[in-house]
């Protein structure tokens, strides 16, 4: 009888970090592994419903490198109590871990394998990043001196040290937050949309978008006669309640022909809208692959997750990338001919309604989406991470009973 193996999933952020690798948690389940996952507490429902077992805790900070607040630099002595929080029940637990699935924002999974000896498995929800890719050259402008703060604080030096003394943890450097460092690094993207994709070795696993069955539904009807447009708009889960950008497709899409979907984010009071157009629907959130499902042109932030799931559908983009990986994403799409990237500093009514009669008039951003969705599908998604995860732990024990011998 084949041995039921336990595997420990460590998340540390949010929505895009944590979306791609549900699929995988029911997958390994469904195959009987047993899955332990440590993430913020407010994913709690979301990841005990695919019956793996969670272990959470609060983070009074803010996410996706994105502050709510004006402040852009998260409370380091928060950080590091997260970190300890975590290892702590790392390497006090009484459950023995046969391998651990840690996201590429966790930088010291790969030592934490190292220490209990078994494989690792990093999940990079962006793009891989090698010598040949420069897409982090924007993303280390931008955020180089927070993280810099970051590294010379005292809480992140106390951090280092105590982890090196008590752990034999050794930290390695924060610009490998988007880098592989597992044995194997599952990627949610086809190797024909990743940045210089042919460029990877066999360590890297691009398995395409994980695309599961949310069990969502529509609380409104997209059904009708009158075989509108639809036109999707969402900014993602933490930029999504500009009123200014709302008020601004208001004025674009008004008096379109067209259906239009918006979400406008759970802390948006909507019923501040002066005025919204009939032929809109404005709701706080949706169900997003849903209304993918039936979608002509889907106005994005350019968030990894969103865009895998545009594409995966075969729905050209619009996109106005706000921050971090956003405009490197955006600008590969623009680049392989799927959508229109808009600077966020430039959007207006005209250039909005521009930009989507654009897209709707040349079949040719259709193509696009559709060849690098049929990529995406083909890269054979969950299913084949949860594949290769399998074959990595088969031959880990293989190697392992040799050596025993």
């Amino acid at each position: 009888m084949k041995k039921v193996k336990k595997v420990l999933f460590i998340n540390i952020f949010g929505h895009g970090h944590i979306n791609p690798t549900i699929g995988l948690v029911k997958e390994l389940m469904n195959r009987g592994e047993q899955v332990t996952y440590i993430a913020i507490e407010k994913f709690r429902e979301t990841i005990e419903k695919t019956g793996a077992k969670f272990k959470g805790y609060s983070l009074p900070i803010s996410i996706n490198g994105h502050s709510d607040s004006k402040n852009s630099k998260p409370p380091m002595e928060v950080l590091k109590k997260t970190i300890e929080e975590i290892i702590e029940y790392v390497f006090n637990s009484k459950e023995k871990f046969d391998y651990i699935f840690y996201d590429a924002a966790f930088i010291i999974g790969s030592e934490v394998g190292r220490i209990l000896e078994i494989p690792t498995i990093c999940s990079i929800t962006t793009f891989a990043t090698n010598g040949k890719t420069n897409f982090c050259t924007a993303v280390f402008k931008q955020f180089g001196p927070v993280m810099q703060q970051l590294v010379t604080s005292s809480e992140y030096i106390t951090l280092v040290g105590d982890l090196q003394k008590k752990y034999d943890i050794k930290v390695p450097s924060i610009v490998n937050v988007v880098a592989g460092t597992g044995t194997i690094n599952i990627v949610y993207t086809s190797k024909y949309f990743q940045l210089c994709g042919e460029s990877f070795d066999e360590s890297y696993k691009f398995i395409g978008p994980s695309i599961s069955d949310r069990k969502e539904e529509l609380n409104f009807s997209l059904e009708t006669n009158d075989k509108k447009k639809v036109i999707y708009i969402s900014l993602g889960s933490i930029i999504n309640s500009s009123i200014e950008f709302c008020e601004n497709c208001f004025k674009a899409f008004g008096n379109m022909d067209a259906n239009i979907i918006m979400s406008v984010g759970k802390d948006t009071d909507i019923n501040k809208f002066s005025v919204i157009p009939s032929n809109f629907i404005v709701r706080n959130s949706v169900p997003q692959l849903e209304v993918l499902k039936h979608t002509d042109v889907f106005i994005t932030h350019g968030g990894m997750n969103s865009t895998n799931e545009g594409l995966y559908y075969d729905i050209p983009l619009i996109l106005i990338p706000q921050f971090g990986d956003q405009p490197a994403v955006a600008n590969r799409v623009a680049e392989l001919g799927a959508g229109i990237v808009i600077e966020k500093d430039k959007v207006t009514p005209e250039i909005l309604r521009q930009s989507v009669v654009k897209i709707l008039s040349d079949n040719n951003f259709r193509i696009n989406s559709e060849k690098i969705g049929k990529s995406f599908r083909e890269a054979g998604g969950y299913k084949k991470g949860v594949d290769e995860i399998l074959n990595l732990i088969d031959l880990h024990e293989e190697v392992t009973f040799d050596n025993e011998k």
